[in-house]
């Protein structure tokens, strides 16, 4: 209790607060101005009411900066969703459902066409079975490619590295 009230005795200067807080004196007598700090006598301040305000306008500061923090994400949040929501008007995002649908409805035309390949161009079974062979292999390849793409894109943002040509 002494301590306490030896401490609320204790006044320093404006220009003294000002070098304390390490802050211009402008900035100490706004304080006084908007009534955080009250004079103890003229030109003099208490060094605890100092040192409780600058405290409290600190805290008061990292508050307000956590809420804008808080503010600024949900902000980008809005706007990426925005942005998404934009981009799949104009066509350039489509639902990856849609491009699965749509991909598959493709391969499944393109095995068809190649699995036929052998019959369709002749009767020799030794050719045909060669063609086959051959046809086999492609879409072997194009599976394993396929397997790959689907990991990629199932991964976020992942994207298919594209093989060297032969």
């Amino acid at each position: 209790m002494a301590d306490e009230d030896k401490a609320k005795g204790q006044t320093i200067s404006l220009a003294q607060a000002a070098t304390f807080l390490n802050r211009s004196p402008s900035w100490v007598q706004a304080l006084v101005t908007q009534g955080y700090i009250t004079r103890q006598s003229y030109g003099r301040y208490s060094v605890g009411a100092i040192v409780r305000v600058a405290l409290a306008y600190y805290e008061d500061l990292l508050q307000k900066s956590n809420k804008t923090a808080a503010a600024s994400r949900a902000t980008d949040a809005r706007t990426r969703e925005i942005e998404l929501r934009i981009a799949e008007r104009q066509r350039d995002l489509i639902p990856m459902e849609d491009a699965k649908a749509e991909i598959a409805a493709v391969v499944s035309e393109v095995r068809a066409e190649i699995v036929g390949l052998g019959a369709r161009i002749t009767r020799d079974m030794e050719l045909r079975r060669r063609i086959d062979g051959e046809a086999d292999g492609i879409l072997g390849r194009l599976a394993e490619r396929a397997e790959q793409a689907g990991r990629a894109l199932a991964a976020e943002g992942g994207a298919v590295e594209a093989e060297p040509e032969a």
